[in-house]
């Protein structure tokens, strides 16, 4: 089974959490397991990494991966992080260090199991549900959300400039919208050449619908509420986002706390990836990473 996603921020990620090799270390989003299997190294027996993620298929690809590695003192749990709380509950001590990669590993975009999160995935279907037992898929929202709705989901969670032009389109050709081919074919007609840069135009609208679809913004502010608050004193939660919308919900939650002499703020300037990293990883380009110490 080959591995292909490549951890971002890895040697900064791990600086920053400072681990104590006896310590509780949760790492909120398991992905393909390239963050949680360094910490686990970093760790003793009497140490505890709990590595979180909704989709089922990272958690069975990770078990199968590293199935060698697999110790007492590591769990890995099928969840939400909005619900981190109730999975720590039968922990005796509180996490010294938390971390949230907020973004989606290759293995998800190129490995979908027919859930369409990548345009570049032409004859998968509309779905990007990271829980396959959520209830409403992309083409759902696309079939149900009247032209004005669209438009505002677009614009608001994709910042689309074409928003409104995308929605009407889509709305007067649904019936021949059903893979993600269908819709990304739409949107390169809508979106004037003379706009369209060397990424694909449809990358802000696929954007927009995986966040409704999972419901990722409000899921992020309760999860690092959650974090936060679950944190032993000197404790650090690390964040790494790959958009604006993720990173100003970080930013001011950070600063709010900082503010409120809650916490230290360790990042006074954000983490970007050097050039080399990027040069070798080329999705690591958007990512930033900001980091805060409870005090």
């Amino acid at each position: 089974m080959e591995k292909i996603h490549t951890p971002v921020l890895l040697s900064e990620t791990l600086n920053y959490l400072n681990i104590s090799q006896d310590g509780f270390y949760i790492d909120c989003t398991l992905g393909d397991g390239g963050h949680s299997i360094e910490i686990l190294k970093r760790l003793s027996p009497n140490g505890k990494l709990l590595s979180i993620d909704q989709d089922q298929y990272a958690i069975g690809f990770v078990k199968e991966y590293y199935k060698e590695q697999l110790a007492d003192n590591w769990e890995i749990a099928n969840c939400n992080f909005s619900k981190i709380d109730t999975l720590v509950e039968k922990y005796p001590q509180k996490p010294n260090g938390i971390l949230m990669d907020l973004g989606l590993s290759s293995r998800q975009l190129e490995h979908s199991h027919n859930r369409g999160f990548s345009y570049q995935q032409e004859s998968e279907p509309l779905d990007m549900r990271m829980d396959t037992k959520l209830g409403v898929s992309a083409k759902d929202l696309l079939v149900v959300l009247p032209e004005k709705e669209l438009s505002t989901l677009f614009f608001r969670y994709g910042e689309e400039k074409y928003a409104n032009k995308i929605a009407k389109a889509i709305k007067e050709n649904i019936t021949n919208i059903n893979t993600v081919g269908d819709l990304t074919r739409l949107v390169f007609r809508v979106v004037p050449a003379a706009h369209q840069s060397s990424k694909n135009p449809s990358r802000r609208v696929f954007q927009a619908l995986r966040i409704v679809v999972n419901d990722e913004l409000d899921s992020l502010q309760i999860g690092l509420d959650k974090s936060f608050k679950l944190l032993n004193s000197k404790g650090r939660l690390c964040v790494i986002s790959f958009h604006s919308l993720e990173d100003r919900i970080v930013k001011n939650y950070f600063n709010n706390l900082v503010e409120s002499g809650e916490a230290i703020l360790l990042t006074k300037e954000i983490i970007a990836p050097t050039d080399q990293e990027v040069g070798s990883n080329p999705r690591s380009a958007s990512a930033k990473l900001r980091v805060i110490e409870k005090i």
